[in-house]
């Protein structure tokens, strides 16, 4: 296990949150390889810099994105700098894109790695979450019924080295990149998506409301439907294997 560790780099979108420290420190006492921090540098005026002063590690890299940040384009910045490395003999095969707020342990991680590694066409592993309020437990929404950036682990192999990352229309969209990526990759492929249910604890804000994200989110991924559908004739074989995604991810409206 500390091999497929080792080859893994765990990516932080984050600027102005304290809590980065601890989750940057949980994940290098794991053991992985790499480590990218990726920063809306102009809010964040170097906080993100200073909260990581007491870490010295050279497997953590902070990436300072100095314009174009968004959730999507932070990633691609990352899964950018990860190919030049591995093109320079970084030997990093899988990526684990998380949320600072996700408290994964490493029992966590190393079953997600298991199971990315068990069949040779899994490209994607996701987990369940347990949100936690105020020390109570709170839903998050039905589109948590898939793998999420809030903790998603992807095969580099796998997807292929010339893999595009996520969609940055999606920004504009109201979000759910990684709900378009998990469309494209059953859509357009016949690579395995996994859910594991390890039901791992999530801090959420004071502010969080359940109702307004569903809201948020399904307008989102409504969206990301009507663009899919879009691109062919209702009746034709690619616009059937759209809707037969669609319908198995049950992300439509009223499904």
């Amino acid at each position: 296990m500390n091999g497929k560790m080792k080859a893994t780099a765990v990516v932080i979108r984050s600027y102005n949150n304290p809590n980065v420290t601890k989750a940057v420190k949980r994940f290098l006492d794991m053991g992985v390889g790499k480590i990218h921090v990726v920063v809306n540098a102009a809010p964040d005026k170097g906080a993100t810099h200073a909260f990581l002063s007491e870490v010295s590690d050279n497997r953590l890299v902070i990436l300072d994105m100095e314009e174009g940040y968004s959730w999507s384009n932070a990633l691609n910045l990352s899964l950018m700098s990860l190919h030049i490395g591995n093109a320079g003999g970084d030997g990093i095969r899988y990526v684990f894109n998380v949320s600072v707020e996700a408290l994964f342990e490493s029992r966590d991680v190393e079953a997600m790695l298991d199971a990315i590694t068990d069949e040779p066409e899994t490209a994607v592993v996701g987990t369940s979450f347990e949100g936690r309020q105020d020390g109570n437990v709170a839903d998050l929404g039905r589109s948590y019924n898939h793998p999420r950036n809030t903790g998603m682990l992807l095969s580099l192999k796998t997807l292929g080295d010339l893999w595009c990352g996520f969609d940055a229309w999606c920004d504009a969209a109201g979000g759910m990149e990684d709900i378009d990526f998990i469309l494209r990759t059953r859509a357009l492929s016949s690579r395995r998506v996994v859910m594991l249910d390890l039901r791992v604890k999530i801090i959420l804000g004071k502010h969080y409301h359940q109702g307004e994200k569903e809201k948020r989110e399904q307008a989102a991924m409504d969206q990301i439907i009507a663009r899919w559908r879009a691109l062919f004739k209702l009746g034709s074989p690619e616009r059937k294997r759209i809707d037969e995604v669609i319908s198995q991810m049950r992300i439509a409206s009223g499904t």
